[in-house]
């Protein structure tokens, strides 16, 4: 009897799999290109070219394009904003969020992560409260309990409420990033004499890296786009980019301007997720974000 089962046509049976197998990885590529073009690609070609409009030929039905181009709409954003102290806030302010939500969630990812905790699951719940709910409700009870201890309108207030949205994100990470590391490599080293600055040097900040740097990516863009607190916490005297944007919605809703910021909001958000992509492996990040 032949080892190659032959099918009717007579086309090995191998072939035929790996012929249909190849088939269907090129379908589901083409789907998720597909996807993305209509998820990702449409929104921010159309953002583009509105941000783009001619202010004398406005843009309309049954039009595909434009018909002519102009910058006028990005000179009227700098020109009559505050965009530029926006941009210098947001990109002050989420920084400090960032650093402020991993040192604060450091020791309690290790101890949810490396420990067992009684009552662990219904911690990790009450962690993702502030971004379960909704979020003018945080920022309205939040503002409360700042104006009563002076932290309202002021900046270290909104680094602490952008750093409460941001935390979140960080512990639930980094927990599952201490979970992740195999307690027989700790103890391998600690059975070679390794010391505690060793094992954090050595084992711990190089495994819980990817991680880390998810963590920030996510605290870093949920503090760029915060709205509610900021509106709520800082505003008038600090905005945001977003305070910026919003302020081209509602009732007089300017579709032109407002893509502008959309532009400047995104673009930088960005660049930042290409360069960690240089220092970070997607098969890393893809592994630490697995487990949420």
């Amino acid at each position: 009897m032949s080892a190659i089962i032959e099918t009717q046509a007579g086309t090995p049976l191998h072939v035929r799999q790996a012929k249909r197998k190849k088939q269907f990885y090129i379908l589901l590529t083409a789907f998720f290109v597909a996807v993305q073009i209509i998820w990702v690609g449409i929104p921010i070609f159309m953002a583009v070219m509105w941000s783009l409009v001619d202010p004398a030929n406005p843009w309309s039905f049954p039009d595909i394009l434009p018909q002519s181009f102009s910058f006028e709409p990005w000179k009227f954003v700098f020109r009559y904003t505050n965009i530029v102290r926006a941009l210098r806030t947001s990109y002050t302010v989420a920084p400090l969020a960032v650093l402020l939500s991993f040192v604060l969630s450091l020791p309690t990812a290790y101890v949810l992560g490396r420990k067992r905790v009684p009552g662990r699951k219904f911690f990790m719940l009450i962690v993702l409260l502030p971004i379960i709910m909704p979020g003018m409700v945080v920022a309205l009870f939040l503002s409360r309990v700042f104006a009563g201890i002076g932290l309202s309108q002021t900046f270290f207030g909104l680094v602490l409420a952008h750093t409460l949205m941001g935390m979140p994100y960080m512990v639930r990470v980094l927990t599952t990033s201490f979970a992740s590391i195999p307690q027989d490599v700790i103890d391998a080293a600690e059975n070679l004499g390794a010391g505690t600055w060793v094992k954090i040097r050595e084992i711990f900040l190089p495994m819980i890296r990817p991680g880390l740097l998810a963590g920030m990516i996510f605290a870093f863009v949920t503090s760029i786009e915060e709205f509610n607190l900021t509106f709520v916490i800082g505003t008038p005297t600090y905005e945001t980019i977003p305070t910026i944007l919003f302020s081209f919605m509602g009732y007089n809703f300017i579709r032109t301007n407002a893509s502008v910021v959309a532009l400047i909001m995104m673009a930088p958000n960005i660049v930042m997720l290409f360069i960690v992509e240089r220092f970070l492996k997607s098969d890393y990040l893809a592994a630490s974000l697995g487990k949420m």
